[in-house]
């Protein structure tokens, strides 16, 4: 059996275009976004162009997806034990979390006034924070907030959290084997196949079970954040036709997109384009690395609320509430990078004991 080697070494983290790809990401959930929150007719461009049949953010939130299994399974060979990388895995998400749901909360009291015990913890405005902490008991609303905008969600992007974390946990059941690369690599593949095969022939059944997340949507998504933690296990960059692969994967995702097949054959071309773009270098990602570095978790986090806040106040056209939002929320996103989670992320090393 093949072992993965020197497990303990600590990845230096390279100037690669993840970062920048990242933002693209956190970009295209904004666009998309920019029409659903106006209430316009239309959607963004490529949903018009396909009519209706997949919007910039599908291709979002499936990018960050794909880039998280490659990386979380990463960060579980290099894990001394399991508390580990749990912490690593709290340490990233829930500072920033924290802080976007204490501003929200504070922002629909100076925005609306509601009286003196908005701030108890019985209140509805203290359950909009303790359940969305939770991130399987998501709470979109708080009653008076944004009654009068089209969608009345104060942060809608708070979705992906739970199954986010639950893929985590996922993985974790491999951390037995973690040092046998082609073990892994087989459940990896077994997983991926009874996604597949759930998407296909079964999504209807799986949207009836009764569970704290959709289960079509852990099929769905899952597909995507394990195809990325399988390409993890490969050394396709060492391939002599790497490039090719490329290619054909940019052919196959248009041959789905313009025939309109079912959208979950996209993981078989789309988790290896994020993957092959986001490993390359260019001097755009060396720029971002030394100087934004990772912003995009606290883009993807204000620019909801952000949108919500600017149709509440202006109601702004698409284009001027997309742009708007943009700055505002890119600015939220790199000032969250560069004081909370780039401060706390000290702390990840605090349980990285040898078990």
């Amino acid at each position: 059996m093949q072992q993965i080697q020197n497990i303990k070494s600590p990845t230096v983290r390279a100037a690669n275009n993840f970062d920048i790809i990242r933002i693209l990401f956190a970009w295209l959930v904004i666009i998309s976004h920019a029409y659903i929150l106006s209430g316009s007719k239309q959607c963004d461009w490529i949903c018009e162009a396909t009519n209706h049949y997949i919007n910039f953010s599908y291709f979002g939130v499936k990018g960050f997806i794909t880039i998280s299994g490659f990386l979380i399974i990463k960060s579980l060979e290099r894990s001394p034990n399991p508390i580990d990388y749990l912490w690593k895995r709290v340490i990233r998400i829930y500072p920033g979390l924290i802080i976007v749901l204490g501003l929200t909360i504070g922002m629909a009291y100076l925005i609306y006034q509601p009286g003196n015990g908005y701030f108890n913890f019985k209140t509805e405005a203290a359950n909009y924070f303790f359940n969305n902490l939770s991130l399987y008991h998501n709470q979109w609303r708080i009653h008076g907030v944004f009654d009068n905008n089209p969608n009345t969600a104060i942060n809608g992007s708070l979705w992906t959290m739970g199954f986010e974390f639950f893929f985590y946990l996922v993985l974790l059941l491999l951390f037995p084997i973690r040092a046998y690369k082609n073990i892994v690599t087989l459940f990896l593949l077994i997983g991926i196949g009874v996604l597949l095969y759930g998407n296909l022939y079964h999504i209807n059944d799986l949207r009836a079970v009764d569970f704290k997340l959709r289960i079509d949507f852990i099929f769905e998504l899952g597909v995507f954040f394990l195809i990325g933690s399988f390409w993890a296990m490969v050394d396709w960059r060492s391939l002599k036709y790497d490039l090719y692969l490329f290619i054909a994967a940019c052919i196959w995702m248009c041959i789905v997109i313009g025939v309109k097949m079912n959208p979950i054959w996209l993981s078989l071309a789309w988790p290896f384009i994020v993957l092959y773009v986001g490993q390359k270098t260019s001097p755009i990602a060396a720029w971002i690395h030394r100087n934004l570095e990772d912003p995009s978790y606290g883009i993807y986090l204000y620019a909801f609320p952000v949108q919500q806040i600017l149709i509440y106040l202006f109601n702004p056209s698409v284009f001027v509430l997309l742009w708007s939002s943009t700055v505002i929320a890119f600015a939220l996103g790199i000032g969250s990078w560069k004081c909370i989670e780039k401060k706390t992320l000290k702390l990840k090393d605090l349980f990285a004991f040898r078990s």
